[in-house]
């Protein structure tokens, strides 16, 4: 991808990397609204779709009309993360850069799903679901840019690891109540929407982010904008070989996870109320042992420095959670797989925020961790595109069950692709801490204490604007 020729819209001077310690509640404060819009979006992701798609029964067939609905939602977040990243860089605002969208995109979230919950054919139900990933986007970009801004290194892989337990934390009250309220979709579908807009809402207003002026962060121009969906690989390595590494877990994971529910009806022979009580059980699972490997993985990872041993653990046990669910038909190893899995998520979301902020610019964090973003979401737009004629080798039947979909071949090509995502280790040195990364600011290590997580609940809190000269406002609340 090649980087747009200097323009006016080029970024303010560039500014160091934050390095004052930050309190525990106010990174617990920023996870609790990631906690509330996973939950909203991960119900329909995991099952509320999937059961919608089966009540509209398309033409087409479920699983197709199922990948057309979630390759347009992953669609849509790929392209305005990043822009939406970028205007959060240059927003100019009494209330801040990032509280103006992380507002906007939950109050938007919210009709977009009740638009997906009363859907009566497919093409507004993708609609829809776009609307819906594309509001959320917003308040994602936008609270991650706040993450980058003001957490030092040293506490990113614990604050990584806070903010993925958080995101796995958000699938289990949004999975009770898919479980409990799969008989009436359209409050399934609605209830957690309103949870993020209320949470979010009362939040905001305790998250500290000064104000800026146009001064201060820059213009914005249309170049500008269609420019946050590029970078420069040759003046950004790192960045783009974490990018990479990011994308082939990402794909393997997401060939392995969409069709979760229908693996259940085809390979283990289940009805759809058992696949759907079991997929629900088994996501509730993964997002548990998520949670505490990414706690764990956090705190570890933060005193460790060195990100290699917890992405490589990683990569092997998803892979091996794939691999069992190829060449098995047991409902134990089912479960074993998904024992797998859930620490495989919770150890690499431990520190893939930590690591993927080592090597960006911060002045336009929100741009790049947009980009970054891409990453997670161009697989869930691939991953679902390209599943289906998988499932369709050797006749569209599973060898070991007899069912429909060639499940051995699926999960056995998420497997290799998540092995894959090794290849790229070697060349990432942003892995290591005190690495020099060209184009990031170098980062002053904090001492021992901070190291330790010897933090005060009452030491103030610089919080860095975008700005030539750092502009610093104390806290109140958080």
């Amino acid at each position: 991808m090649a980087e747009p020729t200097a323009t006016p819209t080029a970024a303010p001077a560039a500014l160091p990397q934050p390095t004052e310690p930050v309190r525990t509640r106010v990174i617990s404060a920023m996870t609790l609204i990631e906690f509330v819009v996973t939950g909203a979006l991960i119900a329909p992701l995991i099952v509320l779709l999937s059961l919608k798609v089966m009540a509209l029964d398309p033409a087409i067939g479920k699983e197709f009309a199922l990948s057309i609905v979630t390759v347009v939602g992953a669609l849509a977040t790929l392209v305005v993360t990043p822009v939406f990243g970028h205007l959060s860089d240059r927003t100019a605002s009494r209330f801040g850069r990032r509280r103006p969208w992380i507002v906007a995109g939950v109050i938007a979230g919210a009709p977009a799903l009740v638009l997906v919950a009363t859907a009566g054919d497919l093409v507004t139900l993708a609609i829809g679901w776009g609307l819906a990933q594309l509001s959320y986007a917003a308040t994602l970009a936008a609270l991650y840019g706040m993450l980058s801004d003001r957490v030092p290194d040293r506490q990113r892989a614990k604050a990584s690891g806070i903010f993925g337990a958080g995101a796995f934390a958000g699938m289990v009250p949004a999975l009770v109540v898919a479980g409990v309220l799969k008989d009436d979709l359209v409050l399934a579908f609605t209830v957690m929407p309103a949870v993020a807009l209320v949470v979010t809402l009362a939040t905001v207003p305790f998250l500290a982010d000064a104000p800026t002026t146009r001064a201060q962060v820059g213009p914005v121009h249309l170049r500008g904008v269609f420019g946050a969906l590029v970078f420069n690989p040759v003046k950004m390595p790192q960045f783009a070989w974490v990018w990479l590494q990011r994308f082939s877990m990402q794909f393997g994971y997401m060939i392995m996870g969409t069709f979760g529910l229908f693996y259940l009806l085809s390979r283990l022979q289940m009805d759809t109320d058992a696949a759907t009580t079991t997929t629900s059980i088994a996501s509730l699972l993964v997002a548990f042992l998520s949670l505490v490997a990414a706690f764990t993985g956090g705190y570890l990872a933060s005193r460790k420095g060195d990100y290699t041993p917890f992405v490589v653990i990683a990569i092997l046990m998803l892979a091996a959670a794939c691999l069992l669910k190829a060449f098995t038909a047991s409902l134990a190893m089912f479960w074993i797989g998904n024992v797998l899995a859930g620490f495989a998520l919770g150890t690499y979301y431990a520190v893939d925020l930590a690591l993927v902020m080592r090597t960006i610019p911060a002045a336009e964090a929100g741009r790049y961790l947009g980009v970054f973003n891409i990453a997670k979401t161009l697989p869930q737009s691939l991953a679902p595109a390209v599943a289906p004629f998988f499932l369709l080798v050797g006749g569209n039947v599973d060898p070991l069950s007899g069912g429909e979909g060639n499940y051995l071949a699926l999960y056995l090509v998420a497997g290799l692709v998540v092995l894959a995502s090794m290849l790229p280790l070697r060349r990432i040195t942003a892995l290591r801490p005190g690495v020099v990364v060209p184009g990031v600011t170098p980062i002053q290590l904090p001492d021992a204490a901070v190291a330790a997580g010897a933090v005060s609940d009452a030491s103030p809190e610089p919080v860095p604007v975008a700005a030539p000269v750092p502009v610093t406002a104390s806290t109140t609340g958080a």
